[in-house]
């Protein structure tokens, strides 16, 4: 195996795991207050567009944990390292995608043993006063060295990206962003936060909060950041509270169920 890594390595190709190698996120997911297990197996979706689905699973309750990019050898990337990596992380669902990028050969020498080995055989005649006497015999040479091959080789490059997401229960359900400078100017205020992505089936999907909504209060409290909106969270955790809100320039009042958990607070 250390001589077919060897080879290998000659064609820019390494024998380890990608996927490992360039993951960028959280080591372990699974030490998420707001993590779900999840029973099933790994679900690979393959994607031309990362943000569109991306947001497509978020809606969904699935959080992204980390991802990995890079440029490698197509035919040295497997579905295995990629699957190692995402047990490894804790994730539940892997989006893939992968672009061409060049074409490499050339030609690599290899240096292989060669050995020979050569037999002879002779016969001898003695004469001595007690007679004639013939003599048979045989015998090998064997000689050590090496032969060097040169080995063509043709390999397709690809650049390979991977985004790792794990199933989540959040408290509210809101992803918030910051909010624009457009909507700041609107507003006449640096405070608030705007919900990217409303998940399924959480008390702020039950009571209508919608994308692109602007929260602008929560228990009252002024959200300044979205640093500040997950404070508040745990300030008000296991209460309903009210969540006053920018909706096109109307504002909206609802009250939302923030859930609580027993390890720090998570989205």
């Amino acid at each position: 195996m250390k001589k077919l890594c060897a080879v290998l390595a000659l064609l820019l190709v390494s024998c380890a795991n990608p996927y490992a190698q360039f993951y960028r996120g959280l080591p372990d997911a699974r030490q998420m207050p707001a993590y779900e297990p999840v029973s099933g197996d790994l679900h690979i979706y393959s994607t031309d567009n990362v943000e569109r689905d991306q947001l497509a699973l978020m809606r969904r309750g699935y959080l992204p944990i980390g991802q990995a990019s890079f440029n490698a050898a197509a035919n040295k990337v497997t579905e295995a390292q990629l699957r190692e990596q995402a047990r490894k992380v804790g994730a539940h669902v892997v989006l893939v995608a992968s672009k061409y990028t060049h074409t490499m050969s050339g030609v690599v020498p290899l240096v292989m043993p060669q050995t020979t080995t050569s037999y002879s055989t002779g016969t001898a005649t003695a004469y001595g006063a007690g007679g004639v006497v013939n003599v048979y015999g045989s015998g090998t040479t064997t000689t050590y060295g090496t032969q060097t091959m040169m080995m063509p080789y043709t390999v397709t490059h690809a650049d390979f990206s991977a985004l790792f997401l794990a199933k989540t229960r959040g408290r509210v359900g809101i992803i918030p962003q910051p909010v624009d400078d457009e909507t700041r100017k609107r507003l006449e205020t640096n405070a608030g936060i705007q919900v990217l992505v409303v998940a399924e089936d959480s008390p702020a999907f039950q009571a209508d909060v919608l994308s692109g909504d602007v929260v602008l209060s929560v228990g009252g409290d002024t959200v300044q950041s979205v640093e500040n909106y997950y404070q508040l969270l745990n300030k008000y955790a296991g209460q309903t509270v009210s969540f006053r809100l920018d909706r096109n320039g109307k504002t909206v009042e609802k009250h939302i169920e923030i859930r609580p958990y027993s390890k720090k607070a998570a989205p």
